[in-house]
């Protein structure tokens, strides 16, 4: 009787769903016929119905199937790829120490060297390797920042730095890489340029690297110009203008909005002919846009490329001309150069410093300008020659001034891009050189001096004030207080020379274990540890020095300083957590090393108050 309910119920609904009832069935065959006709076509929906569910069950089933295979898939290749990304970060962690570590030991042995005596041409050859090495630093950083960008690890240094003395030493690193392509290399920075400013000078170094390589890369014959302008004071602020200018082949007006993306090449044939990866242009936009600032470029095919980009930096002191320029007020300088960029640069130099400035262009010009003055009774009181020119280079040049005798004493000083012999000086009665690209620092002083020596009486008679020297105050002499941890034999030489300027014994270990060892048999004030060393690494020495101090093992707090080539980002983080007090990245240079250890000696009271 059960089983019959069921299909009692699904009989009733069929037949109110037919528009029958139980007790008005059909009374011929023709209605059964029709009824029965309606009853199988309702089953037959009925049936079309599951069968198109149970259709679209199985395909959602099989998509979901998809979907979760799909899922597997992207995860597994998700974690493939981090555990890559973690290789890869090891392996920069690693390739990033091994290049550091000996660019330490070059810059700190050539940074201990130029404080020895040198003759000038020694000090010209330890400047040149000390700054090439730290062009070298900047190739290896690039790499290392380009990796670093992608994954979002950059961070901004804030310090404080003088942008005269960057742009101009960036200029004449680069100008090296100019002379083999016979290019000439100008810098201007203006007089109203701040004198110090606060901001990342290591990558703006790498900024203006890049844009001046590409300039000399890809110009065959011409110049490259580097400019530093101010745009605009705002309150304590200063928008500041770099410029790099090239006579070189300039970039197409299509290309021009897709150079500074990552690995783009003008066309296939730039690649093969000039190389290059495409990485620079895209480094120098990721960087001028970090620092807040805008990056530009104007370029004609042909005729040459502009990049430029403008930052605002926090000014710590404001431009102010030096005392010395006083020697060359109302000075008359005759500048003969057959370059119409250098002629400018010189010429606005000249007229900061409030000299008489008479420009012209070759050696005929220059010497009827020599007549002239003697007529006017208004005579040149120094010249300012180039070396190479056409027709009449500055050496003729010279030569024939001092074959008459009413400018055989007019003081000549000469621009080379090569430099000049004493000997050659000598026989062509020049009195001094300066080596271009110009620094206007460097311009300023050998004028001044060779006005000095040289020059007529009425511009040498300046008088020096005299200073008097106090007597300096007896410095009580340091104890031995620090330790040195470090493995490597030419970091710790180096090290060890640097400190000696704070004259200060120096205890050198080379592992973790004989740190510990070394602080167990006498107290020290300050620890220089290393990271990667043998037997035990600085972090777990560190680890180990706070222990034993909560312990009383060690008596007091000692601090420690990580000296490491790591120097990826979160190395100094997990330096701090590990419990060292301060971070000091190699390549270390020696004022650096020595204001960190005297600010930590002062808080131990090893050293007196500076």
């Amino acid at each position: 009787m059960k089983e019959t309910k069921p299909l009692h119920r699904r009989l009733q609904k069929q037949l109110k769903r037919n528009g029958f009832k139980a007790d008005t069935l059909p009374n011929d065959m023709e209605k059964w016929q029709e009824f029965l006709h309606l009853i199988d076509l309702s089953y037959t929906g009925t049936s079309d119905a599951q069968y198109l569910l149970e259709r679209s069950l199985e395909v959602s089933s099989q998509e979901m199937r998809k979907l979760y295979d799909d899922l597997k898939t992207e995860t597994e290749q998700r974690i493939d790829a981090l555990h890559r990304s973690e290789q890869k970060t090891r392996f920069m962690a690693n390739m990033s120490h091994e290049l550091r570590t000996p660019i330490h030991g070059i810059l700190g042995s050539l940074e201990i060297v130029k404080g020895t005596t040198l003759d000038d041409r020694q000090k010209l050859f330890v400047d040149t390797a000390y700054a090439s090495c730290e062009v070298m630093l900047d190739i290896i950083n690039n790499i290392l920042d380009f990796s670093k960008l992608k994954a979002g690890g950059i961070e901004l240094e804030i310090i404080e730095f003088s942008p005269r003395e960057l742009v101009e030493s960036i200029s004449g690193i680069m100008s090296t890489m100019a002379q083999e392509k016979n290019l000439e290399v100008q810098c201007y920075i203006p007089e109203e340029i701040p004198a110090r400013i606060k901001g990342d000078p290591a990558r703006l170094r790498q900024m203006l690297m890049n844009l001046i390589g590409n300039a000399i890369k890809f110009t065959e014959r011409g110049e490259v110009y580097t400019g530093l302008e101010l745009k605009e004071i705002r309150d304590d602020s200063a928008v500041l203008r770099f410029e790099v200018r090239d006579t070189g082949i300039g970039i197409p007006p299509a290309m021009q909005k897709s150079v500074f993306e990552s690995f783009v090449q003008v066309d296939a044939s730039i690649n093969r002919r000039y190389g290059g990866t495409g990485l620079g242009l895209t480094i120098v936009k990721e960087f001028a846009e970090m620092m807040g600032g805008k990056i530009g470029l104007n370029s004609t095919t042909g005729q040459g490329s502009t990049f430029w980009f403008e930052i605002e930096f926090p000014v710590v002191e404001s431009s102010h001309l030096s005392s010395q320029t006083k020697h060359l007020e109302g000075c008359r300088v005759l500048v003969v150069d057959d370059n119409e960029t250098n002629r400018r640069i010189l010429e606005s130099y000249l007229h900061a410093w409030k000299a008489e400035a008479i420009i012209v262009s070759n050696g005929h010009d220059a010497l009827h300008k020599m007549e002239e003055s003697l007529l006017i009774n208004k005579p040149f009181d120094i010249l300012l020659l180039d070396w190479f020119m056409p027709q009449m280079d500055g050496i003729a040049l010279a030569k024939t001034i001092r074959t008459d005798s009413r400018h055989d004493q007019t003081p000549i000083v000469m621009l080379t891009s090569y430099g000049i012999s004493q000997e050659k000086q000598k026989q062509a009665g020049v009195q001094a050189a300066v080596t271009k690209p110009v620094r206007s620092i460097t311009l300023r002083d050998v004028l001044t001096d060779t006005m000095r020596r040289h020059g007529s009486p009425r511009h040498n008679q300046t008088h020096t004030p005299v200073h008097h020297t106090p007597t300096p105050k007896p410095v009580k002499p340091l104890l031995p207080a620090l330790l040195l941890a470090e493995d490597n034999p030419v970091n710790a030489l180096i090290a060890i020379t640097m400190l000696e300027k704070i004259k200060i014994q120096v205890d050198h270990v080379t592992t973790g274990k004989l740190a510990l060892k070394a602080m167990r048999t006498r107290p020290y004030k300050l620890v220089l540890m290393d990271i990667n060393m043998p037997e035990m690494d600085g972090y777990t020495a560190t680890r180990y020095i706070r222990k034993w101090e909560r312990e009383n093992i060690l008596k007091g707090r000692t601090p420690v300083i990580a000296m490491t080539a790591n120097a990826l980002k979160g190395d100094k983080e997990k330096c701090m957590s590990v419990g060292m007090d301060d971070y000091l990245p190699k390549p270390v240079k020696q004022d650096e090393l020595l204001k960190l250890v005297r600010h930590w000696l002062e808080q131990q009271e090893a050293l007196p108050a500076l």
